[in-house]
């Protein structure tokens, strides 16, 4: 706990003062004079309290006669309706009030509290991921089926095949509940925030299917089937088929945006970053031209002889997918 500050002193100071007066008040403890002014290192109250106790010496050794005695009984008098709250005409008052020292403070109050962009030194995630939950949060009060999920904030270019987004079903462990995984890419993130969004109703698709056990994908989750754009539709999105990865990319329909208005003027303000796409180089790799790398949902990968993989399908213990060839 931080000390706490002394209290700030006081000084009096007295001005049009005679010299009887000054001459009177300069053996007294507590008391700088010049001239015609004199100060007391306290409050006037003080200041009062030391002039009346040095007359109570001097009354008492040398009588109410003593040289300078009237001079003390003015300057009393003087201090003493200043230190009721008067004033006198011959005697102007200066107070004096050292600053308070300031104690530094600690920032208090929740972690949300703390880590909001105007309170915070440097970016972190923690808004905008409370923002995607938020946004996953308000898809599953329009779409009960839709499962919880863990979303993360991640590179969507350390593989192969660029992403803005992926699901992965049973990815994390809770307790005895197995969840789900979300991933946002950071590279997405410099996008419109309706493209953000449609990339959340796009997994949220796939959880769907996850959910309904339907097969809405193929080729290691590239292709996206008929299933999926129905799927998609069902959730507010709008599919078009592409030669390459099937019925992947989506529109937000105007009616899906007005209904999710709110969440997406939310979100919006939470988008203030992006991530750079990773960089890669150097020699490519050596292929193997007798093997065939093949990837699941998870994504775990392997090497499989063409023959062999020609015999049937290979399933993924964990993810129950298809290992498909990477290419």
């Amino acid at each position: 706990m931080a000390p706490v500050a002394a209290k700030p002193a006081t000084t009096t100071k007295l001005t049009g003062l005679t010299n009887h007066n000054t001459t009177a008040l300069s053996g007294i403890t507590g008391w700088t004079v010049t001239k015609t002014t004199a100060v007391y290192n306290g409050t006037p109250t003080a200041a009062h309290t030391s002039v009346q106790t040095h007359m109570d010496q001097v009354r008492a050794t040398e009588g109410g006669r003593a040289h300078g005695y009237t001079s003390l009984i003015a300057v009393r008098n003087k201090l003493k309706e200043l230190s009721t709250g008067g004033s006198h005409p011959a005697v102007s008052v200066t107070i004096k009030r050292a600053k308070k020292a300031t104690v530094p403070k600690t920032r208090t109050g929740s972690p949300t509290a703390r880590l909001t962009r105007k309170r915070q030194d440097q970016y972190t995630t923690a808004e905008l991921v409370l923002a995607l939950e938020t946004s996953w949060a308000a898809i599953r009060a329009n779409h009960k089926e839709v499962p919880a999920v863990v979303i993360i904030v991640g590179s969507g270019t350390a593989t192969k095949h660029a992403k803005y987004g992926h699901f992965a079903p049973v990815r994390w462990q809770h307790g005895e509940q197995r969840l789900a995984e979300v991933l946002i890419s950071g590279e997405g993130l410099k996008r419109p925030v309706e493209e953000v969004f449609t990339t959340l109703l796009h997994e949220a698709a796939h959880a769907l299917a996850d959910v309904r056990d339907i097969k809405d994908t193929s080729r290691q989750g590239r292709w996206h089937n008929q299933k999926f754009a129905e799927l998609a539709s069902e959730l507010g999105l709008d599919a078009t088929k592409d030669p390459r990865i099937g019925w992947s990319p989506c529109t937000l329909r105007k009616e899906t945006a007005t209904t999710y208005k709110s969440v997406l003027t939310d979100l919006k303000k939470a988008l203030i970053a992006y991530r750079h796409p990773e960089m890669t180089g150097g020699q490519a790799k050596k292929t193997n031209n007798n093997a065939v790398a093949c990837a699941c949902q998870c994504p775990r990968r392997i090497r499989v002889a063409k023959a062999v993989l020609a015999e049937g399908e290979i399933t993924c213990g964990v993810c129950d997918s298809t290992f498909e060839p990477d290419e």
